[in-house]
């Protein structure tokens, strides 16, 4: 996972990971988990 926050920091983006269970994913739902990075 350090590799893709590298390669989408030296890109220039912000970013997030939403999270999802296979449920989720199977059923099309929009839900899930949102998962913020922050650094200060």
């Amino acid at each position: 996972m350090g590799t893709l926050l590298a390669e989408l920091a030296h890109a220039g983006f912000d970013y997030a990971f939403a999270v999802a269970t296979q449920e989720e994913i199977k059923n099309g739902a929009a839900c899930g988990q949102l998962s913020m990075i922050m650094e200060e």
